[in-house]
């Protein structure tokens, strides 16, 4: 194994105990509610959901629940709340997300792009079709680095297992150890 990537996996589980790093600029997930599945948007730091409540209201259970699960990795804006106007069908979806908050594994990330400040400089980590992206000098070499590593590590329960795979199999093994 290259020495280099060693130190990066170390690096990994330190940025990944500092979630605060990461921002997302924009995500997809989707979310099983208690009924059905659910496409979740995150673009410009407004949420979109596929949900009827979201249509009639503006925001969800679901859009509420990622708003707290990925609080430390939203922007302010991204993090705010929509204002309401207390009726009974909406104190039911603000104690429905307060539920899904305890089970992050109802998500699953298709897509998303974010900033990861790094220990030297900023970068774009983007997941797309399962595969990682990260415009860093390691990730060029290995197809992987700490700052796709540590992504997978706190988003690990909501990731497919494909997303959770190293891409460079000459580390795959050392990879799964340290991940666990």
């Amino acid at each position: 194994m290259h020495s280099d990537l060693i130190g990066k996996i170390e690096k990994a589980r330190y940025y990944a105990n500092e979630p605060e790093r990461v921002v997302f600029t924009q995500l997809t997930a989707t979310f099983r509610g208690g009924n059905n599945g659910h496409t979740i948007t995150l673009i410009e730091d407004r949420w979109l959901c596929d949900c009827a409540a979201f249509r009639l209201h503006g925001t969800c259970a679901h859009t509420m629940a990622m708003q707290k699960l990925l609080a430390p990795m939203l922007s302010e804006a991204a993090r705010a709340d929509v204002p309401l106007t207390l009726q009974s069908d909406l104190i039911s979806m603000i104690e429905k997300s307060r539920h899904y908050i305890h089970e992050p594994e109802r998500v699953c990330f298709s897509s998303l792009q974010a900033r990861f400040r790094g220990s030297n400089n900023d970068h774009t980590v983007t997941l797309s079709d399962e595969s990682w992206l990260c415009d860093c000098t390691t990730f060029r070499l290995h197809q992987t680095c700490a700052h796709t590593m540590a992504l997978q590590r706190i988003l690990r329960v909501m990731l497919s297992d494909a997303a959770l795979q190293p891409a460079n199999a000459l580390i795959e093994s050392t990879m799964v150890s340290a991940l666990t």
